[in-house]
C-alpha cells in the first residue's frame, strides 16, 4: 500500500494567500463580485453552506484553493478513504466513513484488510438489540420491559451519543436515555434516581475499558443493579469497547459486549457501536438515517471539486481567518437549541 506523500514546500502558495488579503468591506465585496453568491453558497447532502459573508474575496478563495491543491488535500482525502494509515502516530487507518456506509454497497479496507463484514455484523447486532428492546422481545432479567438506558462514558465515548440524543430525541421518548461522564458522584446519583433496576440497561462505553472515571461510575451502577437483582443484575450491563476481554473481566456478559475496531478514533466514534444507546433509544430506523446522512456528506466530500466542496471550503475559511487575518478565536453558535452540545463536540 502506498505511503502518504510528504508535504511539499508551500511557501509560494502561502505568500500568494497572504497577498490576497483585502481590507475591502464585505458589503463592498458583494458589489464588486456579482458572482459571489454563486461561488460561495452551495448545497451539500441536504445542507446549505453560505460563506458569502466570510472576509475573503474571490481572489482570496482562488489562492486558498491553490494552497489546498499544492498541499495534496485530494490525495490525502483519498488515502483516508482508502484505509491507509493516516494516523501516523499509531500507524492506524481512520475509517469512520466505513461505519456510515452501507457495507452491502461500499467496500472499505483498513491497511489492506477488508472490513465490510465486520461493519455489517456490528450493524446487525445493534439493530437486533434495538428492535428487540423496543418491541419487548428483549426484556430485563425479571421479564420487565426496558424503559431506560444509562450511558456511561467520557470524552469521545460520551460527547457524540449525548449530542445525537439531544438533537434527535422525541418529545415523548418510549425509552429514557441518561448520560454519566463526570466522576463526581452527583452525576451518577442523579442518573440512577427514579429508575427501576429491573427495567434499566447500563451501557459502559470505553475504548480500553481502563478509564478510571468511567469504571468508577460503572462500579456504582453495577452495585445498584446487584443490590436489586442480585448477580443476575449483571445481565443488564452492556459493554462497548475495543478491548472486549476487559469488558468481560469487569462483569459484562460476553453476549452483551459490542466491540469496535482500533481504527475507530474516539471523538468521532458515535458512528460505531459507541452509538448503541442512541440506536436503542431512538430506534434503528432513526439511527440508520443518521448514518445515511453522514454517508451523503462523505460522498460529497469525495466527489465534489474543491471549488464546490463544503468541507474543503469550510476549512479554507478557517485558514483564512486564522492564518491570514490572525483571528485566533472561532465561534460555533447553534441557533437550534437541540444542537446546543455541538460546540463541545
Amino acid at each position: 500500500m502506498p505511503s502518504l506523500p510528504s508535504l511539499p514546500d508551500l511557501a509560494a502558495e502561502w505568500a500568494a494567500l497572504a497577498a490576497a488579503r483585502t481590507d475591502t468591506r464585505i458589503a463592498d465585496l458583494f458589489a464588486a463580485e456579482p458572482q459571489r453568491m454563486g461561488r460561495l453558497r452551495l448545497e451539500a447532502a441536504g445542507l446549505t453552506l453560505d460563506l458569502t459573508k466570510q472576509a475573503f474575496s474571490l481572489a482570496g478563495l482562488e489562492a486558498g484553493l491553490a494552497l489546498a491543491r499544492a498541499a495534496g488535500v485530494e490525495a490525502r482525502r483519498d488515502a483516508l478513504f482508502a484505509g491507509e494509515a493516516v494516523n501516523t502516530s499509531e500507524d492506524r487507518a481512520v475509517l469512520h466513513p466505513a461505519l456510515r456506509a452501507d457495507p452491502r454497497q461500499a467496500s472499505y479496507r483498513a491497511k489492506g484488510v477488508e472490513i465490510g463484514p465486520e461493519v455489517a455484523e456490528s450493524h446487525a447486532r445493534m439493530q437486533a438489540l434495538a428492535d428487540g428492546v423496543r418491541s419487548g422481545a428483549i426484556n430485563g432479567v425479571t421479564g420487565a420491559r426496558i424503559m431506560a438506558i444509562v450511558h456511561i462514558g467520557i470524552g469521545g465515548s460520551d460527547l457524540g451519543p449525548r449530542l445525537v440524543w439531544e438533537a434527535l430525541r422525541p418529545l415523548d421518548a418510549p425509552i429514557s436515555l441518561r448520560f454519566v461522564a463526570n466522576v463526581d458522584g452527583a452525576e451518577i446519583t442523579a442518573a440512577l434516581h427514579g429508575l427501576d433496576p429491573a427495567s434499566t440497561l447500563v451501557m459502559i462505553v470505553s475504548k480500553t475499558f481502563t478509564t478510571q472515571e468511567t469504571l468508577a461510575n460503572a462500579q456504582v451502577a453495577r452495585d445498584w443493579l446487584r443490590a436489586a437483582l442480585g448477580e443476575a443484575g449483571d445481565g443488564h450491563l452492556y459493554g462497548v469497547s475495543a478491548a472486549p476481554a476487559a469488558a468481560g473481566q469487569f462483569g459484562v456478559p460476553p453476549a452483551n459486549v459490542y466491540p469496535f475496531a482500533s481504527w475507530v478514533g474516539g471523538r468521532y466514534s458515535v458512528w460505531s457501536s459507541v452509538g448503541l444507546s442512541c440506536a436503542v433509544a431512538l430506534g434503528w430506523e432513526v439511527f440508520a438515517a443518521f448514518l445515511a446522512g453522514a454517508e451523503a456528506m462523505d460522498t460529497h466530500f469525495c466527489t465534489a471539486p474543491l471549488k464546490a466542496n463544503a468541507p474543503v471550503l469550510l476549512a479554507l475559511a478557517q485558514v483564512w481567518n486564522r492564518d491570514v487575518l490572525d483571528r485566533r478565536a472561532r465561534a460555533v453558535v447553534p441557533y437550534a437549541q437541540r444542537l446546543h452540545l455541538l460546540p463541545a463536540y
